[in-house]
């Protein structure tokens, strides 16, 4: 398999913002390849600065781009026929890989959540009452949940699968068995791992894991460990939104 230059570029990612980088030029095919600050890699944005907000912008933009389609062109249909359109056309966008940059900080949950919430007002056909509640209102009617907790289920999920050999994932390598202080020897233990990555996703969802009822993370099968998640609690409002 040959790459392709043109498409090619070298981020550099550096351990502290104290430490000068190590300039050097990379080739390829005899063409220099070009640096940048980020880059997308199987859809998802990653910059030198390992922060996800970058790629919350994108995926929000393209979301909200997307509601408005909807907007525009379903405009006369039912609430369950906007609330398929909304599930199938702008969630998924919404949450693809979300395993790998689901965000710890508040201001990028947020700004995805507020997808979510004008697509309520499309579904209703409400679109300029500010009563304050009313669009948790809405969510809690359709049936939607948190776009954080879904997040967090397909986390949970995801390590479900990496401890049933389900995913090319060895878990000896990022996982070993709790000990007795804790909870039971179903629970799992991330090994020793630097502050700066206590945000990513095997100390993020272990703690999570560890968090659940027995009943739970001994479930037989991914569908049945799915179903005892089970729903979140009733939505509530973003502070400051209505």
């Amino acid at each position: 398999m040959e790459f392709n230059p043109s498409k090619c570029n070298i981020i550099r990612i550096l351990p502290s913002k104290n430490k000068p980088p190590i300039l050097s030029t990379y080739h390829l095919h005899g063409q220099t390849l070009e640096t940048t600050k980020e880059s997308k890699y199987l859809g998802v944005t990653i910059t030198e600065n390992l922060s996800w907000t970058n790629h919350i912008k994108n995926v929000t933009a393209k979301g909200n781009r997307t509601v408005g389609f909807l907007r525009r062109n379903f405009k006369e249909c039912t609430t369950k026929v906007k609330s398929a359109t909304y599930t199938t056309m702008v969630r998924p966008t919404l949450e693809y890989a979300s395993t790998v940059w689901d965000p710890h900080q508040e201001n990028d949950k947020q700004a995805l959540e507020m997808v979510q919430r004008r697509a309520a007002r499309y579904a209703h056909n409400n679109y300029f009452e500010k009563t304050p509640g009313v669009v948790t209102n809405m969510l809690n009617n359709l049936g939607w949940e948190t776009l954080e907790n879904r997040r967090e289920n397909n986390r949970l999920m995801m390590l479900y699968k990496i401890k049933h050999k389900m995913v090319g994932i060895d878990e000896k390598n990022y996982l070993h068995s709790s000990d007795a202080r804790t909870r039971g020897d179903g629970l799992r233990q991330q090994q020793d791992f630097h502050k700066a990555i206590c945000n990513t996703f095997f100390p993020r969802t272990i703690s999570n894991w560890n968090h659940l009822p027995t009943t739970t993370t001994s479930a037989p099968s991914l569908e049945s460990f799915r179903s005892r998640l089970g729903g979140s609690s009733p939505l509530q409002p973003p502070v400051g939104n209505p």
